[in-house]
């Protein structure tokens, strides 16, 4: 039996048993009128105190009855469904718990919940819409992959960003923080090439991004509210603003770019209360380190060229050659950083990562490729976005999951 996580409240359930939402549209097989709207409170209550009372009125929630049939085979509720009111066939899906609906084919593959974090100013909204793109273009034609966005919220959000960075060149607004109201996740088809003994095909997985707000990671009360995404969440991608330390604030030199942003809460201290938070909730191995793997990455690099060696791997993208991930790329980059940080932090924030969780990776990436014009702090640069290794970190969580091939050029092997 199906099992589906919920990408908006994280409940878990089968598929089988998820409710339905009528399309309240004439054209019932009894030929009468089409239902009215009703009072959702459910979902009401759990999108918190932005939604109006207007809004409150949708479709109708109904369950479908179970045939005899549907009881030996569970599956067979999975399909479209008949509302009881009007007649009407609806394939929308509803969560039982939250009422949230899914999307169309939601139910119908496996999901990858990518959990992204980070302080506030650390360029989470930048960069999940650059993200997006590269794996539309250069990234999806290296690994013959294709990303759609799922149901109307994520598409307009796309389409939103893209217009912003892409047209307008202006950096997208701050997440809201969660007082003021839920952040809708993204929700994205990936589809990659399957190879197998029986010939190629396509593999589908839906991607699940959260981002949440910098004032919603302040401390380990205010991390709590995610509690559920973050537990559920099949890796973790943490954004670090290197601006944030003071070694590099002090050593970059005064110049045109843009002003030092303020100091947020310690990237040391946010990775503390995401480990504290998922051991509580069952995430914490044997020896007490959190068993979700975590990306760490190293944002705005493009401003530290000052204090990198002019050939650093983290001034260049990775090819990725053949379709495959470059273990002894990441590797590279890896190590860079490690011994950035050492010097930079004296080595804090990678030892209290060692010791809370069990698998991590240090990456280094920028979302715009250069800092924006000093004049106009929330421009994107003249010449557009022009990103460095934005796609890594997901990469490595991708290949993980044995979703991507991974090449390692001193063994000579490919996996």
């Amino acid at each position: 039996m199906t099992t589906v996580i919920c990408p908006y409240c994280f409940a878990r359930s089968s598929a089988a048993g998820l409710p339905y939402r009528c399309l309240m549209i004439p054209g019932g097989v009894r030929g009468s009128q089409p239902c009215g709207p009703e009072r959702d409170d459910v979902w009401a209550e759990f999108m918190g105190p932005s939604i109006p009372p207007s809004a409150r009125m949708r479709g109708p929630v109904f369950t479908r009855p179970r045939s005899p049939v549907s009881r030996l085979r569970p599956a067979a509720n999975a399909g479209p469904a008949v509302c009881p009111g009007c007649g009407v066939t609806t394939t929308v899906r509803v969560c039982g718990s939250c009422h949230s609906d899914l999307p169309s084919d939601y139910c119908e593959q496996d999901s990858r919940i990518i959990a992204l974090v980070g302080a506030k100013a650390s360029g989470k909204s930048t960069y999940v819409a650059v993200l997006v793109n590269e794996l539309n273009r250069r990234v999806g034609q290296a690994f013959d992959a294709s990303l759609a966005a799922m149901g109307q919220g994520t598409q307009q959000r796309d389409k939103e960003m893209a217009q912003d960075l892409y047209e307008r060149l202006r950096l997208p607004d701050a997440t809201r923080p969660a007082a003021l109201g839920f952040n809708d996740p993204l929700l994205y088809r990936l589809s990659l090439p399957r190879r197998g003994r029986l010939g190629t095909g396509s593999r589908h997985t839906t991607l699940v991004f959260f981002d949440a707000a910098g004032e919603d990671l302040a401390g380990a009360d205010a991390v709590d509210r995610y509690t559920r995404y973050l537990s559920a969440a099949d890796g973790i991608i943490l954004l670090v603003d290197p601006l944030q330390l003071g070694t590099v604030r002090d050593r970059l030199p005064l110049g045109d770019g843009p002003p030092l942003p303020a100091v947020e809460t310690p990237p040391q201290q946010i990775a503390a209360d995401l480990a504290t938070q998922l051991r509580a909730h069952g995430r914490g191995g044997s020896r007490g380190r959190v068993s979700t793997p975590i990306a760490v990455a190293v944002t705005k690099t493009d401003m530290l060229r000052p204090l990198l060696d002019p050939h650093s791997p983290l001034l260049s993208s990775a090819t990725h050659e053949g379709g495959t991930l470059d273990e002894d790329d990441r590797l590279a980059v890896h190590e860079e950083l490690r011994a950035q940080l050492a010097d930079w932090d004296s080595g804090a924030l990678y030892r209290q990562l060692e010791r809370d969780f069990a698998e991590l990776s240090l990456f280094g990436l920028s979302a715009l490729g250069a800092p924006p014009p000093a004049d106009a702090p929330a421009d994107v640069p003249k010449s557009g976005p022009q990103p460095l290794r934005v796609e890594d970190p997901l990469l490595w969580l991708l290949a993980r999951r044995g979703l991507l091939p991974v090449t390692n050029a001193w063994k000579g092997q490919s996996r």
